[in-house]
């Protein structure tokens, strides 16, 4: 699949210490002040896209630049989304969607969800944490090590949840939006394997604090 490289608005030090490898047919769009986020990488943009509220630097003359009207119903990340489809791109992988207004950060979280319904895939990679969502599908995430992993309904009910390769597995369950049963899971083996008959599951991998972050 054709992948997309979405650099979104967050601050850079939620994702100061991401590696991220991209390839040559990768199709990168910065976001606004995702910008900030190619400098931090080293990269030159397919094109730059927003209504530039929070970037208001220099930019490369070489890189295509797309301003839209500050009123408008997309986000400036969902604007980068788009334009990554109608450019073939069915694997997203969203750099700088944490950190930053908590608004956001749910809109960016939305936003997996969205490229669900577009039959497309997408992750949201920050130092501390990751982001997916599956739907009426299943997902084999690589283990990663002193990470917690939670399994939340994303929107509505989702029946047949299967959680395997976890410390606290589930087969064939119902989980409901206002009962977080999934939170807190434990890789056991090299894999987890996470699926879903019917429904939307947004699946989050949290960094273990040092501090205790327990509610």
């Amino acid at each position: 699949m054709k992948r997309c490289i979405v650099l979104s608005g967050g601050p850079v030090s939620d994702y100061d210490q991401v590696s991220l490898c991209t390839m040559p047919d990768d199709f990168i769009v910065a976001c606004d002040a995702g910008y900030l986020a190619a400098q931090h990488f080293g990269l030159k943009p397919d094109l730059l896209v927003g209504d530039f509220d929070s970037y208001h630097g220099e930019v490369d003359p070489g890189v295509e630049v797309l301003t839209v009207p500050a009123k408008k119903n997309d986000t400036d990340t969902l604007l980068g989304i788009k334009i990554g489809l109608e450019n073939g791109c069915r694997e997203f992988i969203i750099v700088g969607g944490f950190g930053g207004r908590l608004d956001h950060t749910i809109a960016n979280l939305q936003v997996l969800s969205f490229l669900c319904e577009q039959g497309a895939q997408g992750m949201i990679l920050a130092n501390d944490n990751r982001a997916w969502a599956i739907r009426d599908s299943e997902i084999t995430i690589p283990r990663l090590e002193n990470y917690h992993i939670s399994v939340f309904a994303w929107g509505d009910t989702c029946t047949g949840v299967t959680l395997a390769q976890l410390a606290y597995p589930l087969t064939d369950y119902t989980l409901t939006p206002t009962f977080p049963l999934g939170i807190s899971n434990e890789f056991t083996e090299d894999t987890a394997k996470i699926s879903v008959k019917q429904g939307t599951l947004l699946i989050i991998a949290s960094k273990e604090s040092t501090v205790s972050g327990h509610c």
